[in-house]
């Protein structure tokens, strides 16, 4: 249904009291503290109108409204106007940035408390997985007759070192040579492409050393790496949570569930990763789990890469004027920082 000019301001006017209050909202309180050029009386129609459609709720006969899950839904799609992040704002989020050393697991869980603190919500920020890391340089060590330690040094900042058996002795000299070569070859790939794509064309080509083709199959294992972990997640804010929630006992603890189920929110999160712009889930129409909740996702880059995504999980009654753009912005910085530590 096609929601008239009146509709949509006497909706818009009462979720914006509701995330500025928490409290239900009545046709007097509209009517005094928002210029809609209509009376109590006539305010209570569209109101009537309103909860018939399905867009808000009466908690009791008498009290005021709240926004539905239909009703916040039309406000963030149709009736938002976004917020415009201040200089001093944007300045403090990138202080957060400036305290600590470009690497990525700490650029990822100073954006996991960016997110919570400007939103007084929760942050969450999923980290690329291990395999899609992009390698920088790898070095071939001899150790002890057949033994060999591969040192991969990634675009993140993560070092990897890797232990490989041989068949036979390979000298040092012939490492070197080695590493030159492969560092020719796959150096700006991630693992996964060294290892299904650039290693395979390399043995066909067959341009490389002798040795390359004794070690192939070898260093191929050694760039597998486990993606199953949950230590690539990054969660900040659950005081917020509870302080959001500290009237609703049942849907509290849902949430704090919720964000304890790292398994969860990997699969959930990794599902926008590879999606440009913005999403907002609202409650259910994400999953049963959310009921009552919502999630702000995006995702970031490396580059021209897509690797990994953040988030916002909060109540219904953000302030989703602030917190959209509030995403946009941090989305962008974090991606301009890996970016350069990459190169």
């Amino acid at each position: 249904m096609e929601l008239s000019p009146r509709h949509r301001a006497i909706l818009k006017s009462l979720i914006d009291e509701f995330v500025l209050d928490n409290r239900p909202v009545g046709s007097k309180t509209l009517s005094e503290r928002y210029d809609l050029g209509l009376s109590p009386a006539s305010i209570r129609n569209v109101l009537k109108e309103l909860e018939d459609w399905g867009y808000l709720l009466s908690r009791h006969t008498s009290g005021g409204r709240v926004p539905t899950e239909r009703g916040y839904r039309f406000y963030v799609d149709s009736l938002v106007g976004l917020y415009e992040l201040t200089l001093k704002e944007k300045q403090r989020i990138q202080e957060e940035y400036l305290k600590m050393q470009f690497k990525l697991d700490q650029i990822l869980v100073a954006t996991s408390r960016v997110l919570s603190s400007l939103s007084s919500s929760a942050g969450v920020v999923l980290g690329p997985e291990r395999s899609l890391d992009t390698l920088k340089h790898l070095e071939l060590i001899h150790v002890n007759g057949g033994e060999v330690l591969v040192i991969l040094v990634m675009r993140s900042g993560t070092v990897i070192h890797r232990n490989i058996f041989l068949d036979m002795h390979m000298g040092q000299e012939s490492l070197y040579n080695l590493s030159r070569y492969l560092n020719e070859n796959i150096i700006g790939y991630d693992l996964n492409e060294i290892r299904e794509t650039i290693i395979p064309s390399m043995m066909i080509r067959r341009d490389g050393p002798d040795d390359f083709y004794r070690l192939a199959s070898v260093l191929m294992v050694a760039l597998q790496v486990d993606n199953s972990s949950d230590d690539n997640i990054f969660i900040d804010g659950l005081k917020n949570m509870v302080e959001n929630f500290r009237e609703e006992d049942d849907r509290l603890q849902n949430v704090l569930t919720l964000l304890e189920e790292k398994t969860f929110l990997k699969k959930f999160f990794s599902e926008y990763i590879h999606h440009d712009g913005i999403y907002t889930i609202i409650g259910k129409d994400g999953d049963d789990q959310l009921s009552g909740v919502t999630i702000i996702a995006t995702n970031y880059r490396m580059g021209e890469k897509r690797i990994g995504s953040m988030g916002i999980i909060g109540p219904q009654r953000m302030n989703y004027n602030k917190t959209l753009p509030l995403m946009e912005f941090t989305s962008k910085l974090v991606s301009e920082m890996l970016t350069k530590i990459s190169r």
